[in-house]
């Protein structure tokens, strides 16, 4: 029979060595209970868009479209003229090295970039009579808000289309010289022969006018299709003019609608004989917003 005192103390080596034992597996789990969350890493969760970016193909590099033209864009300023010397209705009128020409500027001037229309008249016609019906017609001369000239060189004749562009583009330079012009408003205008020639020219290649003003003309040789840009055009015609008559005009508007020219047409009665109204009251309004690119 052992010794009471001896039972005693082998239970407490007992539960000694029991507690050891154990200690470690507590101590572990007692890390790993502390350690788990450090085993999920934070960036896991953005871990994944980087794989996917890894996919995808590489980025081009970026293109820089050139800068846009300026939307208004007059030219330079005038360099200034002297010799102009005004008749009572406020025309007057220049020389170049190609010929003389006749001009009106408005009342309403003050330096500022203006439209400027530029006239040719018909066959038989003067430089100076067209101006005063045409491209600076007595109803509206007071309020209108244009330079006009009128082309001279011819007076008594008809234009050659070929030959007299430099007559115009002289005119246009000097008057520019003079006043100021916007480059982006220059309008030119044409009655009979002088309408072929404004169609000749506004539809040049290159060309760079705003606009053109038409009354009992036609294309002649000029071709829609070598317009340098969509030039907007204003024709009116006369139903019983034999000159030009109504089909042959028809004609040449349908080859500007299939060219894409944004056309105003207008056939109205009358014969040949052209009429300060048409110009007044339907062909010079049109100007007001029109502008070259």
């Amino acid at each position: 029979m052992r010794p009471r005192f001896f039972t005693n103390n082998l239970r407490s080596v007992t539960l000694l060595l029991a507690a050891l034992l154990a200690a470690p597996s507590a101590v572990g789990c007692a890390a790993e209970a502390t350690a788990a969350p450090e085993d999920v890493k934070p960036a896991t969760v953005a871990e994944a868009p980087a794989a996917e970016h890894d996919d995808e193909e590489p980025s081009a590099p970026p293109t820089f479209a050139p800068p846009p033209k300026p939307a208004d864009d007059p030219g330079p300023a005038p360099s200034g003229c002297t010799d102009i010397t005004k008749d009572k209705d406020g025309f007057f009128k220049r020389k170049t090295a190609k010929s003389d020409y006749v001009a009106f500027v408005p009342k309403s001037y003050a330096g500022e970039p203006t439209t400027l229309v530029v006239g040719m008249h018909g066959c038989g016609d003067t430089a100076y009579n067209f101006a005063t019906w045409g491209v600076a017609p007595y109803k509206t001369r007071q309020t209108q808000k244009h330079i006009a000239i009128s082309i001279g060189g011819k007076d008594g004749t008809c234009w050659d289309a070929s030959a007299d562009v430099d007559k115009v583009t002289a005119a246009i330079a000097d008057i520019s010289k003079c006043f100021y012009v916007h480059q982006q408003k220059i309008v030119l205008a044409g009655y009979s022969s002088g309408g072929i020639l404004a169609y000749r020219m506004g539809l040049a290649p290159g060309a760079s006018y705003a606009g053109i003003l038409i009354e009992n003309s036609a294309l002649g040789g000029a071709s829609p299709d070598r317009a340098a840009w969509k030039i907007n055009v204003a024709h009116i015609a006369h139903v019983g003019d034999t000159t030009f008559p109504l089909a042959r005009v028809q004609a040449d508007w349908a080859k500007l609608e299939a060219a894409g020219i944004p056309l105003q047409k207008s056939a109205v009665a009358g014969t040949h004989e052209g009429t300060s109204d048409d110009w007044t009251d339907w062909l010079l309004p049109k100007i007001a917003a029109w502008k070259a690119p």
